[in-house]
């Protein structure tokens, strides 16, 4: 590293005076990247580490090494891509040698990112007349945008930023202050133009957008739109009063809401400002649409209404939490929560067809069949065999139940339902009125994502308790963040009607009593495409029919919609009631005998 660099920040050593792979000139590389076997994505991966990591130790003129990064860098995110397949929309606990991957591509971007810190030091120390401003705001934005993908990818995995990230991104842009190219404007054609400070801020927001509460994919998203975003942001050195997050660029850390600062800002500390961002008219929904561009990306807006509350203010819990190290069975999903809370039923049981020839009003009766029988004995309890369970240390490793989700090849044999779904025993960490923190076993291979529908079951409850997961962490130790839907649910089958006639395949469905959610009863379907406001649905369960109309959708996640509804098989008959002069009691003499 230049004693004189105004970017203070560590690089690799000059140890070599050529490179084993290629010449250091831009013909010769464009060459070598023409011959690379991107098919093979293990092989290309192999070459472009390495040639990283000989050039930041080899002697290189400075316009040289950023041209030369500037050719390879493409090719990096061509092969992070490909390696995202490897631990994206993978379980929360990742084997090793995923692990080992996720560390790769984490390498290959630290790799660029340092390879054009060095181009900016070496830029930094030519004649004031030969060296490129341009140039050198380029390194910065690179370096910057390299980072965060690096924190992209880290959250998520619902990780925290390893140690070091943070001052390192701020120390890069201390430099771009000193040479005050930090409004310079750079060209990206894979990430987006903007300026040095955009860039920064770009790392700055994602890290204060709560990404713990959103899916992998939404975060991607959010990431995409934050370089546009960017632009409507204030980075402040002053009237921290107007600011949503502080921070002191000297020391590792992301920003902090204002409110939840222990110490006065000091002189040098940085602040945001996202109220020119959501103030303006529609807010962050209006700022989707990008400058100058006739493109318009549209968000979801649980993202946009998440983000808005995120960059408004620090929030309050609701309720406190208590500690506890209690025992709880948890299940994943529509069909294994539906499967327990219908007490082990099989979905078979809550598919029968009525005979349409009969009258429709016998039709939504209240009917006693066989299969009812058992689940009004059961009472809706657990109705689990005890005594068979597997006694569990819960200070330990958490143990899983082994079950098999494959069918029988080779064999008749008839598996019983509960063999085809499968529960987790774990503990709860902490609990409060509207949820629980959960700690996620490490034996697991189930996926878990934030917005999933799971069971709850603790020896205080009886029945199965319905939830959300509202966030992951996923650093020492795994754990997610579960919000209480309702203490109780009733499980049906649901099947959309079309003229009076049922249009598509049975799905699962469960009623919750209304509550903090929304007043009345809700309807929880298990399907997120195929249902909307207003349709009619019919319900089914063993003894009982309904035929409903949706209201308002209440809320809505990637694996469940939850709406109001109304019963339109039970209509109160209307009549006519006349006004009380107009009665002529003649009408009513020829009852009173009878009465």
């Amino acid at each position: 590293m230049s004693n004189h660099s105004s970017l203070a920040i560590a690089t690799p050593d000059i140890t070599r005076d050529k490179h084993s792979l290629f010449a250091l000139n831009t013909n010769a590389v464009k060459a070598w990247l023409g011959s690379l076997p991107l098919a093979n994505l293990g092989e290309a991966t192999r070459l472009l580490f390495q040639a990283l990591s000989e050039l930041s130790h080899t002697q290189c003129k400075p316009k040289d090494r950023y041209e030369i990064l500037e050719l390879i860098r493409p090719h990096v995110h061509h092969i992070v891509k490909g390696l995202s397949q490897h631990y994206l929309n993978k379980p929360v606990v990742l084997p090793e040698k995923t692990q080992k991957i996720v560390l790769l591509a984490n390498t290959l971007n630290t790799q660029l990112a340092t390879g054009y810190c060095q181009a900016f030091q070496n830029l930094e120390n030519e004649n004031r007349l030969l060296r490129s401003k341009d140039a050198m705001a380029s390194c910065l934005h690179r370096a910057l945008t390299e980072h965060s993908r690096i924190l992209l990818r880290t959250y998520q995995l619902y990780r925290s930023s390893h140690s070091g990230f943070w001052i390192t991104a701020h120390k890069i842009y201390q430099a771009a202050l000193a040479h005050k190219t930090r409004k310079s404007k750079v060209s990206d054609s894979v990430y987006g133009d903007g300026t040095v400070q955009q860039a920064y801020l770009r790392l700055l927001m994602l890290g204060c957008s709560k990404t713990h509460q959103l899916p992998q994919r939404q975060i991607e998203e959010v990431y995409g739109e934050l370089n546009n975003w960017a632009a409507y942001i204030e980075l402040r050195v002053d009237k921290f009063e107007s600011c949503v997050f502080l921070f002191n660029p000297t020391e590792d850390a992301s920003p902090s809401y204002r409110e939840l600062m222990q110490r006065a800002p000091a002189v040098g500390w940085l602040g945001i400002n996202t109220k020119p961002l959501l103030s303006q008219s529609g807010g962050l929904a209006r700022s989707v649409t990008p400058r100058k561009s006739s493109h318009t990306i549209t968000l979801n807006k649980t993202i946009i209404d998440h983000l808005s509350i995120a960059w408004d203010s620090a929030t309050s819990r609701t309720a406190e939490r208590t500690p506890c190290n209690d025992p709880v069975l948890v299940t994943v999903g529509m069909n294994t929560t539906h499967f327990y809370v219908a007490n082990q039923l099989d979905f078979q049981n809550f598919q029968f067809e009525h005979d349409h020839n009969e009258d429709s009003a016998e039709r939504f009766q209240e009917r006693r069949i066989k299969q009812a029988g058992s689940w009004n004995r059961a009472d809706g309890k657990d109705t689990r065999d005890k005594e068979t369970s597997v006694p569990v240390n819960y200070m330990s490793d958490s143990a899983m139940e082994s079950i098999s989700y494959s069918l029988p090849q080779s064999s008749s044999t008839t598996v019983s339902p509960d063999s085809k779904y499968e529960y987790l025993r774990t503990r709860i960490l902490d609990s409060s009125s509207t949820g629980c923190r959960v700690e996620w076993p490490e034996s697991t291979k189930l996926r878990i994502r934030t917005g999933e529908l799971v069971g709850l079951k603790t020896d205080d409850y009886d029945s199965w308790r319905v939830g959300v997961v509202r966030w992951l962490r996923s650093d020492n130790s795994h754990q997610i963040g579960i919000e209480a839907l309702a203490s109780a649910a009733t499980p049906y089958s649901a099947r959309l009607i079309q003229a009076g006639l049922p249009v598509n395949e049975y799905q699962r469905a469960m009623l919750l009593p209304g509550g903090t959610i929304a007043k009345g009863p809700l309807l929880l379907l298990s399907g997120v495409v195929g249902i909307s406001e207003g349709h009619t649905v019919e319900l089914l369960r063993p003894g009982h029919a309904m035929r409903i109309k949706l209201g308002e959708m209440v809320e809505q996640s990637n694996a469940f919609k939850l709406f109001r509804f109304e019963d339109i098989a039970r209509n109160p008959i209307k009549m006519d009631v006349p006004d009380a002069d107009e009665v002529n009691n003649d009408d009513f003499n020829q009852l009173w005998d009878a009465l």
